[in-house]
């Protein structure tokens, strides 16, 4: 048998598979040949059936499931098969991985060959034929669309993102949607704008955004979609997320700003509706304030203060537009401790006062 496994015993692979699970980021298992776990590198997740397993040096088992890819790679002294490394669940580039357990267990010259394992999937109870709302052919284009407004979420394209959230967000669709909750049109809303923000957030995952940010980003979201009053903010709100989810993208791409003045920006975006100071910012940034001061200007056109201000506006029409609160509510609640002063910069990066913008702001759809 040509490339048998240097390493012979389960022991000698089990430092491998530490090794290979800190390089990776992907769970490691070593089992012997009845798949009793030997050693365990990473988070302990329940293993599928696979239906086959490797009975070569080279062959590896991928089984494809909801928490992600199994990759099941054969361990054998001489001809003997001795046990299994199992790797995952893995979320993409699983056939990279494959390749990588067989050149660390086989030799660099060995290619993997892969055999996708399909979990199998139970009997349906429902009946797929007893659907009457909707033409097949509508459901698929539906279906074409709502995934090409995720892909350029992923890819942060801010220029054909608009005609994306047309095309997907259709108005006719809105009365299919809303009636699946009888009599219960909003929460039926609520609900759809739920599962779009989830949506919208494993987007811009894909993109690379880091999990903190989005965690914040989906938390406003689902605060902002349980208060919502009522369906005439239904497009707009979705309008919103799909955009504002596209341009987190889009900025970490275009993200060119040092690492101190990134800290900062992170800082701000977290605590902007606390007393911010000069001083706590740069702390935070690990930088001197007046260091800090000259290099946020120079990287972002605006200094530390006009960042916060124009921020907090941002922040204070997201909730003139989804919220029935006052403007004195708003002002506090985005950072502001001056009304006075929050009607100001508000006109300023507004161009109209907080009140006009309330009574202006009129909804995309009635419900």
């Amino acid at each position: 048998m040509k490339g048998v496994v240097i390493a012979v015993t389960l022991t000698e692979i089990s430092q491998l598979s530490a090794n290979l699970a800190r390089i990776s980021g992907v769970s490691m298992r070593v089992c012997d040949s009845q798949l009793v776990t030997v050693s365990l590198s990473g988070d302990d997740a329940a293993l599928p059936v696979f239906r086959t397993l490797p009975t070569q040096p080279t062959q590896v088992e991928r089984a494809i499931t909801t928490q992600g890819d199994f990759l099941a790679v054969g361990i054998f002294t001489a001809a003997t098969l001795t046990g299994y490394l199992i790797a995952g669940p893995c979320e993409s580039e699983s056939g990279s991985l494959a390749q990588i357990l067989v050149a660390s267990l086989v030799g660099a010259q060995q290619t993997a060959t892969i055999h996708d394992d399909h979990i199998k999937v139970p009997s349906l109870t429902v009946d797929l034929a007893a659907t009457d709302s909707d033409d097949d052919a509508e459901i698929t284009e539906r279906y074409e669309k709502q995934n090409r407004l995720m892909q350029l979420i992923t890819q942060g394209d801010t220029e054909q993102l608009p005609a994306a959230i047309t095309a997907a967000v259709l108005v006719r669709d809105f009365e299919i949607f809303f009636s699946r909750v009888p009599n219960r049109r909003l929460r039926s809303a609520k609900n759809i704008l739920y599962v779009f923000n989830t949506m919208c957030r494993l987007a811009a995952e894909r993109g690379n955004v880091s999990p903190v940010t989005l965690d914040r980003v989906s938390s406003h979201y689902a605060m902002t979609i349980e208060q919502l009053p009522s369906l005439k903010y239904y497009q707009r709100l979705t309008t919103e997320m799909a955009t504002q989810y596209c341009e987190i993208v889009a900025a970490r791409r275009d993200n060119h700003y040092s690492s101190k003045v990134n800290q900062a920006l992170q800082f701000i975006y977290r605590n902007y509706q606390e007393d911010l100071s000069l001083a706590n910012v740069a702390a935070a940034a690990g930088a001197a304030p007046t260091y800090l001061s000259r290099l946020f200007k120079q990287e972002t056109g605006e200094t530390i203060f006009e960042f916060i201000n124009r921020y907090r506006v941002q922040m204070a029409q997201q909730y003139l537009r989804h919220r029935p609160e006052s403007v004195t509510d708003v002002a506090f609640h985005v950072g502001f401790n001056n009304v006075t002063y929050f009607n100001r910069m508000f006109k300023r990066y507004a161009g109209m006062t907080p009140l006009a913008y309330l009574r202006g702001s009129e909804p995309a759809i009635r419900g």
